[in-house]
């Protein structure tokens, strides 16, 4: 008599379900915790990344877009840290304001409300507004150092490129003649040959020829031009305008 052979059911694979997110850290960490119990080669490699890109901080002034008019005069600085896409939002109390100057907001990563995905360096120019932490934050200016690296790495940051604004500025000539069509431009940003205009004469001017620079561009065009008072240099405008 033979032996009957017992069938065996294939293993069965076990799946745990995810725990939700538990509010600490950031939701990738949590779910690296959830997932591994000792780092991989390609974790290590991405802390050590992490750690060099530390260094970067970008720092901008920012205002609360509120209709509270006491929260008119608030001003706050958003540092946005590279190393891993978090924000940290800090008051600055004016003198006399009745105010402390104190962190507003921990570091944190936060996503747009609008996207439901998180912030990351591409989203930061001035006039941009952020949404933290139900509070709406325009971006009014930024630091020195945030300037450079902007300008330095213009395929993240197109609006902080000035040959690529310039470029823009030379593409609305239906002229024909280039130099005819500078003498235009020039005439309509300082009509009474002052040497010197304001922003607002340079921003009207521009946009008479049909280019529309955003804020961010106008910030980076400006920067480049040497001042008297709150007036920019015309000559400093036609030199960059003629080599680029």
């Amino acid at each position: 008599m033979e032996s009957v052979k017992e069938k065996k059911n294939p293993p069965q694979r076990i799946i745990y379900p995810i725990p939700p997110y538990n509010g600490f850290g950031s939701e990738e960490d949590s779910m690296n915790n959830v997932k591994y119990i000792n780092f991989e080669n390609k974790n290590i490699e991405n802390y050590v990344e992490r750690f060099k890109r530390d260094k970067h901080i970008l720092r901008f002034l920012c205002k609360l877009i509120s209709p509270n008019p006491s929260d008119e005069e608030r001003q706050f600085l958003i540092s946005f840290f590279m190393s891993d896409n978090s924000i940290q939002v800090y008051e600055i109390a004016k003198r006399n304001s009745g105010r402390m100057s104190c962190k507003f907001y921990e570091r944190k990563k936060i996503k747009n409300p609008f996207t439901n995905k998180y912030y990351e360096e591409r989203d930061f120019a001035i006039g941009n507004v952020l949404f933290i932490n139900k509070y709406n934050f325009k971006i009014l200016e930024m630091d020195e150092y945030t300037r450079k690296y902007m300008e330095a790495n213009p395929e993240v940051f197109r609006d902080s490129h000035l040959r690529n604004i310039v470029q823009r500025i030379r593409g609305a000539n239906d002229l024909g003649n280039f130099e005819e069509f500078l003498i235009h431009l020039l005439f309509a940003i300082d009509p009474k040959g002052l040497n010197y205009s304001s922003k607002e004469d340079i921003i009207n001017g521009i946009a008479s020829f049909g280019v529309y620079l955003t804020e961010q561009e106008t910030f980076t065009l400006l920067s480049r031009l040497s001042k008297k008072g709150n007036l920019y240099s015309m000559e400093d405008l036609y030199n960059y305008i003629i080599s680029n």
